[in-house]
């Protein structure tokens, strides 16, 4: 089977040597790690290591491309924005690549261009990130521009004020998006003022109020290495990269911040939005509180929730609503994990007139995987899929580092991989329901709908109630 696959991969090589299209490069790549993978089996190699600061490294040698990664998760997410200043992780960590101290922001665009470099930086929920891809015979240049926008960001006046109003163009657009209004007022009737209660872009009023001084001052307090993973992939070698980062970074100190607990969740009932839009089509958005990542539950729970509505045209609210009763284009539910519970959602849009029926039968759907166990075949096919499609989680060097920085960040353990395909095949018929009924409540699902409500017609009442 190797064999196979470098014979194709070498064929597409030489056509990228004749013709040179990227599409062509893409595909050759992409084929020659996939057969690097093959020949090897089982997940990504990795070599774990701490930093004399005290920073995780990580390092995954693919050696078939000579080309490297980079991926610095820290903890400085939006879960860390401090009440009232909604939006200041991801303002900080768009700073970064806008200026340090010895380079001004053209400067580092001109020097990563230079060398075909791409840098990033950004914030998500639990954490910010930098990145940098890079060739490896560039490895120097890109791990001192990597380096410089991490220690020494400079965050410039006119380079705050330039990004905060790009925030804030982007959430004024984002009005005009009726999925982006769904999403942000559900994220906010379910979480309330908890960490989790706003989208990392933050407010328009909070935004709008951000200061350089409070920047400088959430960097200093979040951008230390005790908290950080280091990734690196690609045509290195774990002593050469230890050996660069021990020296780059010694300058990077700071003692442990607090770890992170998240407050107790508030009882509340189950709550209705309906926004009024002008809208031919109505987006909706009917869930609850979720899952932990490090919930052990989470793969009977990803079973299931392929089995509902995460398996596309196999599952049963797309088959319901979609095929059967032709409401929807699109249907489909996911568990959102973070490293504290997250979201459990359903999401579809349907015509404003059958947003009612459509929504009624999403929660007989849900009713129906806690009331009776699965069939032989929906459990078969939710098996092969999950395990099949696994591999696709690192076929590039990319989604290497990605993946490997998120099962560091969860703590899921250095056999992640090579036990996920046991750990989903082990779920049977009866942990698919037991899961279902204890972690969907139909009685508890908060509603957002945004739609033209004369044509709509959504009841206040819980969704889940029959009319």
């Amino acid at each position: 089977m190797p064999a196979r696959w470098w014979a194709l991969a070498e064929r597409w090589s030489l056509a990228v040597r004749e013709r040179t299209p990227r599409t062509l490069l893409a595909l050759a790549s992409c084929l020659i790690v996939l057969a690097a993978r093959q020949a090897r089996g089982g997940g990504p190699p990795a070599h774990r290591s701490v930093l004399p600061n005290g920073a995780r490294l990580i390092v995954s040698e693919q050696h078939a491309l000579p080309m490297v990664v980079a991926y610095i998760l820290v903890d400085a997410g939006s879960r860390r924005d401090p009440r009232g200043k909604e939006g200041l992780a991801a303002l900080t960590a768009d700073l970064l690549t806008e200026g340090t101290k010895t380079r001004t922001e053209t400067q580092i665009s001109e020097a990563a261009d230079f060398i075909g470099a791409q840098l990033g930086s950004s914030a998500d929920t639990d954490t910010a990130s930098v990145s940098l891809t890079v060739l490896s015979k560039d490895l120097g240049t890109g791990v001192d521009l990597l380096t410089d926008i991490l220690l020494h960001p400079s965050f410039p006046d006119a380079e705050v004020a330039r990004r905060r109003e790009a925030a804030l163009a982007t959430m004024h657009a984002s009005e005009d998006d009726p999925n982006s209004v769904a999403e942000r007022v559900f994220t906010a009737t379910l979480f309330h003022d908890e960490p989790y209660g706003h989208l990392p872009i933050g407010t328009p009023e909070t935004v709008r109020r951000l200061t350089r001084a409070e920047l400088v001052a959430f960097y200093g307090q979040r951008y230390r290495p005790e908290h950080s993973i280091i990734v690196i992939v690609g045509d290195v070698t774990a002593a050469d990269i230890e050996g660069r980062l021990g020296t780059a970074l010694r300058d990077w100190q700071g003692g442990a911040t607090a770890p992170f607990d998240y407050p107790a969740a508030a009882t509340v009932p189950p709550t209705t939005v309906t926004i009024q839009k002008p809208v031919t089509q109505a987006n909706i958005i009917l869930g609850q509180r979720g899952i932990a990542r490090g919930n052990p539950d989470y793969y009977a729970i990803t079973v299931m929730n392929y089995i509902l509505g995460g398996g596309g045209f196999s599952s049963r609210l797309l088959d319901n609503i979609r095929t059967k009763a032709g409401l929807a284009y699109s249907v489909a539910s996911f568990f959102s994990v973070n490293k504290a519970p997250g979201s459990f959602q359903t999401i579809m849009q349907t015509k404003n007139a059958s947003a009612r029926d459509a929504i009624q039968r999403a929660c007989s759907e849900i009713e129906r995987i806690r009331g009776e166990q699965v069939t032989d075949d929906d459990l078969k096919e939710a098996k092969l899929y999950l395990t099949g499609s696994f591999p696709l989680r690192f076929d590039t060097n990319a989604k290497i580092a990605a993946f490997l920085a998120q099962v560091e960040f969860f703590g899921l353990g250095a056999d992640y991989a090579d036990t996920y395909a046991q750990r989903i095949n082990a779920v049977s018929k009866e942990d698919v329901q037991r899961v279902a009924q204890e972690y969907l409540h139909p009685d508890q699902l908060d509603l957002v709908v945004v739609a033209n409500l004369d044509q709509a017609e959504i009841s206040s009442a819980a969704p889940c109630r029959a009319p």
